[in-house]
Protein backbone atom coordinates (compact mmCIF):
# COMPACT_ATOMS: atom_id res chain seq x y z
CA UNK A 1 0.00 0.00 0.00
CA UNK A 2 3.19 2.28 0.92
CA UNK A 3 4.30 1.23 -2.24
CA UNK A 4 1.63 2.15 -4.66
CA UNK A 5 1.07 5.55 -2.98
CA UNK A 6 4.90 6.56 -3.00
CA UNK A 7 4.48 5.81 -6.86
CA UNK A 8 1.48 7.82 -7.26
CA UNK A 9 3.25 10.92 -5.88
CA UNK A 10 6.11 10.30 -8.12
CA UNK A 11 3.99 10.18 -11.34
CA UNK A 12 1.70 14.09 -9.84
CA UNK A 13 5.35 15.20 -9.36
CA UNK A 14 6.97 13.99 -12.47
CA UNK A 15 3.76 14.86 -15.24
CA UNK A 16 5.69 13.86 -18.17
CA UNK A 17 5.15 10.86 -19.77
CA UNK A 18 2.70 7.64 -18.57
CA UNK A 19 0.79 10.75 -16.92
CA UNK A 20 -2.25 13.04 -18.06
CA UNK A 21 -1.47 15.96 -18.92
CA UNK A 22 -4.49 18.83 -18.25
CA UNK A 23 -5.02 20.51 -22.10
CA UNK A 24 -5.65 24.31 -21.24
CA UNK A 25 -6.77 24.93 -24.69
CA UNK A 26 -10.09 22.37 -25.10
CA UNK A 27 -12.68 24.29 -22.90
CA UNK A 28 -12.81 27.26 -25.43
CA UNK A 29 -12.36 25.01 -28.52
CA UNK A 30 -15.19 22.88 -27.88
CA UNK A 31 -17.29 25.73 -26.95
CA UNK A 32 -16.54 27.48 -30.07
CA UNK A 33 -14.89 30.51 -28.54
CA UNK A 34 -11.50 29.85 -30.03
CA UNK A 35 -10.43 32.86 -31.75
CA UNK A 36 -8.65 32.53 -35.34
CA UNK A 37 -7.37 34.97 -38.28
CA UNK A 38 -10.66 34.66 -40.01
CA UNK A 39 -12.34 36.27 -37.30
CA UNK A 40 -10.15 39.34 -37.52
CA UNK A 41 -12.25 42.17 -39.43
CA UNK A 42 -10.80 45.35 -40.17
CA UNK A 43 -12.33 48.30 -41.07
CA UNK A 44 -11.23 48.99 -44.67
CA UNK A 45 -9.07 45.49 -44.85
CA UNK A 46 -8.19 44.01 -48.27
CA UNK A 47 -8.47 40.32 -49.13
CA UNK A 48 -6.06 38.02 -50.88
CA UNK A 49 -6.38 35.40 -53.32
CA UNK A 50 -3.27 33.41 -54.73
CA UNK A 51 -2.33 32.45 -58.52
CA UNK A 52 -0.93 29.35 -58.29
CA UNK A 53 1.47 27.05 -60.75
CA UNK A 54 -0.34 23.83 -62.60
CA UNK A 55 3.34 22.88 -63.42
CA UNK A 56 6.23 21.39 -60.92
CA UNK A 57 8.92 22.88 -63.17
CA UNK A 58 8.36 25.76 -65.96
CA UNK A 59 9.23 28.84 -67.25
CA UNK A 60 6.57 32.22 -67.20
CA UNK A 61 6.27 33.52 -70.69
CA UNK A 62 3.66 35.73 -69.48
CA UNK A 63 1.18 37.14 -67.42
CA UNK A 64 -2.43 38.24 -68.31
CA UNK A 65 -4.05 40.63 -65.72
CA UNK A 66 -6.38 42.52 -67.62
CA UNK A 67 -9.79 40.81 -67.07
CA UNK A 68 -8.78 40.45 -63.36
CA UNK A 69 -8.09 43.92 -63.32
CA UNK A 70 -11.64 44.40 -64.27
CA UNK A 71 -13.13 42.39 -62.25
CA UNK A 72 -15.54 44.13 -59.76
CA UNK A 73 -13.89 44.89 -56.28
CA UNK A 74 -10.87 43.64 -57.24
CA UNK A 75 -7.78 46.64 -56.33
CA UNK A 76 -4.74 45.05 -57.77
CA UNK A 77 -2.89 42.04 -59.16
CA UNK A 78 1.00 41.84 -57.74
CA UNK A 79 3.57 39.92 -59.69
CA UNK A 80 7.00 39.49 -59.46
CA UNK A 81 7.46 42.53 -61.39
CA UNK A 82 5.41 44.86 -59.27
CA UNK A 83 7.72 43.75 -56.05
CA UNK A 84 10.89 44.10 -57.64
CA UNK A 85 11.09 47.76 -57.42
CA UNK A 86 11.03 47.54 -53.74
CA UNK A 87 13.25 44.53 -53.80
CA UNK A 88 10.75 42.24 -52.37
CA UNK A 89 10.19 39.69 -54.75
CA UNK A 90 13.24 37.56 -53.00
CA UNK A 91 13.30 36.64 -49.11
CA UNK A 92 15.21 34.69 -46.99
CA UNK A 93 14.12 31.69 -45.53
CA UNK A 94 14.35 30.35 -41.57
CA UNK A 95 16.61 27.67 -43.60
CA UNK A 96 19.38 30.01 -44.21
CA UNK A 97 18.10 29.95 -48.44
CA UNK A 98 16.34 32.60 -49.96
CA UNK A 99 13.05 31.74 -51.94
CA UNK A 100 10.59 33.99 -54.50
CA UNK A 101 7.37 35.69 -52.99
CA UNK A 102 5.69 35.28 -56.12
CA UNK A 103 7.37 33.26 -59.39
CA UNK A 104 10.30 35.15 -60.49
CA UNK A 105 10.22 34.23 -64.44
CA UNK A 106 10.05 30.38 -63.58
CA UNK A 107 8.41 27.89 -61.36
CA UNK A 108 10.00 25.57 -59.17
CA UNK A 109 6.94 23.69 -57.91
CA UNK A 110 3.72 22.41 -58.53
CA UNK A 111 1.12 25.09 -56.79
CA UNK A 112 4.19 27.80 -56.68
CA UNK A 113 2.67 31.26 -56.25
CA UNK A 114 2.43 33.25 -59.37
CA UNK A 115 0.43 36.26 -58.71
CA UNK A 116 -1.59 37.45 -55.90
CA UNK A 117 -4.78 39.07 -56.57
CA UNK A 118 -6.37 41.62 -53.76
CA UNK A 119 -9.53 42.80 -53.26
CA UNK A 120 -12.31 44.17 -51.11
CA UNK A 121 -14.13 41.09 -49.96
CA UNK A 122 -13.21 37.54 -50.37
CA UNK A 123 -15.28 36.15 -53.51
CA UNK A 124 -14.01 38.85 -55.53
CA UNK A 125 -10.48 37.86 -54.77
CA UNK A 126 -10.86 34.43 -55.84
CA UNK A 127 -13.19 35.23 -58.94
CA UNK A 128 -10.09 37.46 -60.28
CA UNK A 129 -7.45 34.91 -59.89
CA UNK A 130 -9.46 33.03 -61.94
CA UNK A 131 -9.19 35.56 -64.88
CA UNK A 132 -5.51 35.96 -64.14
CA UNK A 133 -4.04 34.13 -67.66
CA UNK A 134 -0.16 32.79 -67.08
CA UNK A 135 1.32 31.40 -70.53
CA UNK A 136 3.92 28.46 -69.35
CA UNK A 137 7.04 26.83 -71.19
CA UNK A 138 6.80 23.72 -69.21
CA UNK A 139 10.01 22.14 -68.06
CA UNK A 140 11.38 18.28 -67.36
CA UNK A 141 10.44 17.98 -63.64
CA UNK A 142 12.03 15.99 -61.04
CA UNK A 143 10.14 14.00 -58.53
CA UNK A 144 12.91 11.32 -56.86
CA UNK A 145 15.75 13.16 -54.67
CA UNK A 146 18.12 10.92 -56.14
CA UNK A 147 17.30 11.62 -59.42
CA UNK A 148 17.94 15.54 -58.71
CA UNK A 149 21.64 14.98 -57.72
CA UNK A 150 22.01 12.72 -61.39
CA UNK A 151 25.01 14.45 -63.75
CA UNK A 152 22.81 16.19 -66.53
CA UNK A 153 19.63 16.53 -64.17
CA UNK A 154 17.50 19.89 -64.74
CA UNK A 155 18.94 22.78 -62.94
CA UNK A 156 15.43 23.82 -60.89
CA UNK A 157 17.02 26.49 -58.51
CA UNK A 158 19.05 28.90 -61.71
CA UNK A 159 19.36 31.79 -59.52
CA UNK A 160 21.80 29.82 -56.82
CA UNK A 161 23.16 27.44 -60.13
CA UNK A 162 27.00 29.13 -59.71
CA UNK A 163 27.05 28.91 -55.56
CA UNK A 164 29.49 26.90 -53.98
CA UNK A 165 27.91 26.90 -50.60
CA UNK A 166 24.42 27.72 -49.53
CA UNK A 167 22.53 26.07 -46.49
CA UNK A 168 24.81 26.11 -44.11
CA UNK A 169 27.21 24.19 -45.98
CA UNK A 170 28.92 23.40 -49.00
CA UNK A 171 27.16 22.36 -52.35
CA UNK A 172 27.95 18.95 -54.60
CA UNK A 173 25.19 19.72 -57.29
CA UNK A 174 23.29 22.62 -58.60
CA UNK A 175 20.37 21.11 -57.30
CA UNK A 176 21.88 20.55 -53.92
CA UNK A 177 20.08 22.81 -51.23
CA UNK A 178 21.09 21.84 -48.06
CA UNK A 179 23.78 20.43 -45.75
CA UNK A 180 23.30 20.03 -41.97
CA UNK A 181 26.11 18.65 -39.89
CA UNK A 182 26.25 18.78 -35.96
CA UNK A 183 28.85 17.32 -33.74
CA UNK A 184 32.89 16.11 -34.09
CA UNK A 185 33.04 14.84 -36.91
CA UNK A 186 36.52 13.11 -36.11
CA UNK A 187 35.77 11.58 -33.48
CA UNK A 188 32.80 10.19 -34.98
CA UNK A 189 34.52 8.44 -37.96
CA UNK A 190 37.16 7.19 -35.54
CA UNK A 191 33.97 5.32 -33.41
CA UNK A 192 32.74 3.92 -36.81
CA UNK A 193 36.36 3.16 -37.74
CA UNK A 194 37.07 0.81 -34.64
CA UNK A 195 33.41 -0.98 -34.19
CA UNK A 196 32.86 -4.54 -34.60
CA UNK A 197 30.04 -3.78 -37.22
CA UNK A 198 28.91 -1.03 -38.92
CA UNK A 199 24.97 -0.66 -40.93
CA UNK A 200 24.58 2.03 -43.04
CA UNK A 201 20.50 2.74 -43.80
CA UNK A 202 18.70 5.22 -45.60
CA UNK A 203 15.73 6.23 -44.00
CA UNK A 204 12.91 8.04 -46.02
CA UNK A 205 10.64 10.33 -44.49
CA UNK A 206 7.01 9.90 -46.04
CA UNK A 207 3.89 12.11 -47.01
CA UNK A 208 2.70 13.64 -43.64
CA UNK A 209 -0.50 15.15 -43.23
CA UNK A 210 -0.95 17.39 -40.14
CA UNK A 211 -4.46 18.63 -39.60
CA UNK A 212 -4.05 21.59 -37.75
CA UNK A 213 -7.16 23.76 -36.23
CA UNK A 214 -6.24 26.68 -37.92
CA UNK A 215 -4.32 26.93 -41.28
CA UNK A 216 -1.56 29.22 -42.53
CA UNK A 217 -2.98 33.13 -42.39
CA UNK A 218 -2.13 36.59 -41.58
CA UNK A 219 -3.76 40.06 -41.05
CA UNK A 220 -1.35 43.15 -41.74
CA UNK A 221 -3.10 46.91 -40.52
CA UNK A 222 -0.23 49.57 -40.90
CA UNK A 223 -1.56 52.89 -39.07
CA UNK A 224 -0.28 55.89 -40.40
CA UNK A 225 -1.35 58.34 -37.73
CA UNK A 226 1.08 56.38 -35.38
CA UNK A 227 3.49 54.72 -37.49
CA UNK A 228 2.49 51.40 -35.87
CA UNK A 229 2.65 48.29 -37.97
CA UNK A 230 0.45 45.13 -36.64
CA UNK A 231 1.03 41.32 -37.57
CA UNK A 232 -1.54 38.69 -36.95
CA UNK A 233 -0.15 35.60 -37.96
CA UNK A 234 -0.28 31.61 -37.55
CA UNK A 235 3.45 31.52 -36.56
CA UNK A 236 5.84 30.01 -33.73
CA UNK A 237 8.42 32.45 -34.73
CA UNK A 238 6.86 35.73 -34.26
CA UNK A 239 10.58 36.94 -33.03
CA UNK A 240 11.47 36.16 -36.41
CA UNK A 241 8.58 37.91 -37.99
CA UNK A 242 9.29 41.09 -36.58
CA UNK A 243 12.78 41.35 -37.47
CA UNK A 244 12.65 40.57 -40.66
CA UNK A 245 9.71 42.82 -41.12
CA UNK A 246 11.54 45.62 -39.49
CA UNK A 247 14.25 44.85 -41.92
CA UNK A 248 12.20 44.90 -44.91
CA UNK A 249 9.97 47.78 -44.16
CA UNK A 250 12.66 50.11 -42.32
CA UNK A 251 10.14 50.41 -39.38
CA UNK A 252 11.50 50.04 -35.77
CA UNK A 253 11.12 47.26 -34.05
CA UNK A 254 9.48 49.13 -31.15
CA UNK A 255 6.51 49.99 -33.65
CA UNK A 256 5.84 46.40 -34.95
CA UNK A 257 3.41 43.99 -33.09
CA UNK A 258 3.59 40.67 -33.79
CA UNK A 259 0.34 38.79 -32.50
CA UNK A 260 1.24 34.61 -32.81
CA UNK A 261 -1.11 32.33 -31.72
CA UNK A 262 -4.25 32.50 -29.86
CA UNK A 263 -5.69 35.69 -29.03
CA UNK A 264 -8.17 34.73 -26.51
CA UNK A 265 -6.65 37.39 -24.25
CA UNK A 266 -8.23 39.57 -26.66
CA UNK A 267 -11.85 38.40 -26.20
CA UNK A 268 -11.81 37.92 -22.48
CA UNK A 269 -10.65 41.47 -22.19
CA UNK A 270 -13.36 42.43 -24.48
CA UNK A 271 -11.25 44.76 -26.70
CA UNK A 272 -12.59 45.91 -30.50
CA UNK A 273 -9.56 44.38 -32.74
CA UNK A 274 -10.17 47.37 -34.65
CA UNK A 275 -8.80 49.25 -31.84
CA UNK A 276 -5.23 48.36 -32.73
CA UNK A 277 -5.55 50.85 -35.53
CA UNK A 278 -6.37 53.12 -33.74
CA UNK A 279 -3.92 52.79 -30.75
CA UNK A 280 -6.55 52.21 -28.29
CA UNK A 281 -4.64 52.45 -25.09
CA UNK A 282 -6.58 49.18 -23.58
CA UNK A 283 -3.55 47.28 -25.63
CA UNK A 284 -0.74 49.62 -24.60
CA UNK A 285 -1.84 48.51 -21.33
CA UNK A 286 -2.33 44.88 -22.19
CA UNK A 287 1.20 44.91 -23.52
CA UNK A 288 2.93 46.48 -20.88
CA UNK A 289 1.78 43.75 -18.73
CA UNK A 290 3.05 40.69 -20.61
CA UNK A 291 -0.06 39.90 -22.03
CA UNK A 292 0.53 40.57 -25.98
CA UNK A 293 2.63 37.39 -27.78
CA UNK A 294 6.07 37.15 -27.56
CA UNK A 295 7.41 40.03 -29.78
CA UNK A 296 11.17 40.32 -28.13
CA UNK A 297 13.94 40.92 -30.51
CA UNK A 298 16.84 38.67 -30.12
CA UNK A 299 20.07 40.61 -31.65
CA UNK A 300 21.78 37.25 -32.87
CA UNK A 301 18.66 36.40 -34.57
CA UNK A 302 18.68 40.22 -36.10
CA UNK A 303 22.53 39.63 -37.63
CA UNK A 304 21.88 35.77 -38.73
CA UNK A 305 18.76 37.57 -40.76
CA UNK A 306 20.61 40.61 -41.72
CA UNK A 307 23.41 37.97 -43.48
CA UNK A 308 20.41 35.68 -45.85
CA UNK A 309 19.02 39.30 -46.63
CA UNK A 310 22.43 40.08 -48.53
CA UNK A 311 21.47 36.96 -50.62
CA UNK A 312 18.55 38.87 -51.89
CA UNK A 313 19.14 39.67 -55.38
Amino acid sequence: MGESAELTEREQKLQGLGTAMLRREDARFIRGQGTYIDDIKLEGMLFGAIVRSPYAHARITAIDKARALAMPGVVAVLTAEDLKPVKLHWMPTAGGDVQAVLADEKVCFQYQEVAMVLAQDRYAAYDGAALVEVEYEELPAIIDPQQALAPGAPVIREDIADRKEVGHGPRTHPNHIFTWEAGDKAAADAAFAGAAVTVREEILNPRVHPCPLETCGCVASFNKATGYLTVYVTSQIPHLFRTVLAMLSGIAESRIRVVGGHRRWLRQQGADLSGIRRGDSRLDRHRAAGEMDRVAHRQSVHDRFCARLSLRR
